[in-house]
């Protein structure tokens, strides 16, 4: 059985992002916004009539807008404060986000309504929360944030997976690893949540000990020592996975193993496909998206034409404009140029 559906995704590269919309059955391409903004975090409305996304315009402060799903009628929900990771609440009329909420320092997870009124602060802990999403039901939040009660083990910046229960406002830690956890979304049945996650195979007590002597060559060692650290603590950071949970946090598995960086997963609406970005550790800002199979691991054969996403940013236009780069062949041009130059694909959303 083929994929079917509509996705939504953010192109380009740079600050000039675009939202383009992927038939899946047809394998048609259509482009959403235009112009010099940077257009990212686009999500499906639970009624698939709206598309939620983020936009830096003029003001250069990203906003929370929507527009329809042929790209017409793009309107500006939040003005004047940092706002970005839409999501929608299954009301259909509430707009979940991360944005500066109570400290233009820190970015809380907030909520908007459809027409602009009543911004909320939901989570204000210490530090950034980040990618919130609604769960379907519509009882909690579930976004990344720093460890709960503060963690000295894990490096600056260092995140875990919160569950927000709105009614009670008790918050949880559904994972916690040394190592960033981020990016987590509910399969569309709530049952289960997809993450991304550095941890590897890696034991949080094997973590806790390189952190510490991380910390220590870092205090106290030379700058030979300090640079091989550094190294070491990329090399834990950068490859990131897609893991799977349940609810209770208490089954977790591998998706994905791939020596790639994967981010930003989205579910399929039947449940059993998850498409993400992915891109070489060694090449960054040319995410590709891929799909995969949740219950076996397996990728789903997938490919779309990115010609127009490439001549949306002018990169395929600049093969040919000397005389040298008309005479040499295209396909030979493109062995010596850095991929970041096609630009990127990210943050899909998928709808039926």
């Amino acid at each position: 059985m083929g994929l079917k559906g509509k996705v939504v995704f953010s192109s380009g590269r740079a600050t000039d992002f675009d939202i383009w919309c992927l038939d899946l059955v047809q394998g048609e391409l259509t482009q959403l916004t235009k112009g010099r903004h940077f257009n990212d975090y686009p999500r499906w409305s639970p009624s698939g009539d709206l598309i939620a996304f983020t936009r830096a315009a003029e003001d250069a402060i990203a906003s929370i807008w929507v527009m329809d799903p042929d790209g017409r009628n793009q309107r500006q929900v939040t003005s004047g404060r940092y706002c970005s990771a839409p999501s929608w609440h299954p009301n259909n009329r509430t707009i979940v986000f991360s944005g500066n909420g109570v400290d233009k320092g820190e970015l809380n997870v907030c909520s908007v309504s459809l027409d602009g009124s009543e911004i909320k602060v939901l989570y204000n802990g210490p530090g950034i929360e980040s990618t919130p999403t609604v769960t379907p039901d519509g009882e909690s939040i579930i976004f990344c944030a720093e460890p709960l009660g503060g963690s000295a083990a894990g490096p600056r910046g260092s995140s875990d997976i919160i569950e927000y229960h709105l009614a009670s406002g008790r918050a949880r830690a559904l994972h916690s690893h040394p190592l960033h956890d981020c990016d987590a979304v509910c399969s569309p049945s709530g049952e289960l949540i997809a993450f991304i996650s550095y941890r590897k195979k890696t034991d949080p007590e094997e973590c806790e000990n390189i952190m510490r002597e991380y910390r220590d060559i870092i205090c106290n060692g030379t700058n030979a020592e300090g640079r091989k650290a550094i190294q070491l603590l990329k090399g834990l950071q950068g490859d990131g996975d897609i893991y799977i949970s349940d609810r209770a946090g208490s089954v977790l598995r591998q998706l994905t193993e791939d020596g790639l960086a994967d981010s930003a997963p989205c579910w399929s609406p039947c449940g059993n496909y998850i498409m993400y970005s992915t891109t070489d550790m060694e090449e960054p800002n040319a995410d590709r998206l891929r799909v995969i199979n949740v219950h076996t691991g397996e990728l789903v054969p997938f490919s779309y034409d990115r010609g127009p996403l490439e001549r949306e940013i002018g990169a395929e236009q600049a093969l040919n404009r000397t005389l040298a780069q008309r005479i040499v062949p295209d396909v030979v041009e493109r062995l010596f140029v850095d991929k970041s130059f096609w630009g990127a694909e990210r943050h899909p959303s998928w709808k039926a």
